[in-house]
């Protein structure tokens, strides 16, 4: 079933006349600014050559919200539905029932960026570390202390690193024990 989403994610839809609808808006009832399809939530569908489209609107001038249904047919025609919106809605779910999502954002594959090193510090295992008396909890079965002391900086205890063992540590951050992310108080 395809799923609500933004209009302009359902466009182009084309006809076999050759005819195609690329951009959709309507204008706002209560300020009269144009609302384009990336401002609509809905589906769109093309069955039988007619585009059936119910969606939500939200004006960006004046953030009025209205209800968007209407038929556009192959001569690029828009046509008002007469219908409730939440009847024409619940056609439209059954209708697109066996209809794929259209492409787009989730199908979208993001680059990595390389490994980078880390920007803060790593502590050795042998580093000299002063360690609070105060115990916040536990990871891995070890003490997270609050805060600890090294070479004569504190550190408080922000979050534990990934288990992949990836931590990104920012200029002011140290890495303790491999496990542990401490920032600099």
């Amino acid at each position: 079933m395809a799923r609500p989403d933004k209009i302009s994610r359902f466009l182009p839809i084309s006809f076999a006349n050759g005819n195609s609808v690329r951009r959709f808006g309507k204008h706002c009832p209560s300020c009269r600014a144009m609302v384009g399809s990336e401002h609509m939530e809905g589906i769109a569908s093309k069955q039988q050559d007619k585009i059936f489209l119910a969606a939500q609107a939200r004006c960006p001038s004046c953030g009025a919200g209205f209800p968007v249904r209407c038929v556009i047919t192959d001569d690029k025609r828009v046509h008002r539905v007469l219908l409730p919106h939440w009847a024409f809605r619940m056609w439209l779910h059954m209708a697109t029932r066996n209809d794929p999502q259209p492409p787009g954002e989730d199908n979208w594959t993001l680059e990595t960026p390389q490994t980078q090193a880390p920007q803060g510090t790593v502590l050795p295992d042998n580093a000299f570390v002063t360690r609070s008396e105060e115990v916040l909890g536990r990871f891995q079965g070890e003490p997270i202390n609050a805060w600890i002391e090294y070479q004569g900086q504190r550190f408080v205890f922000e979050r534990a690193a990934p288990p992949s063992g990836d931590a990104r540590l920012d200029a002011s951050e140290l890495l303790f024990e491999g496990r542990l992310i401490y920032r600099q108080a």
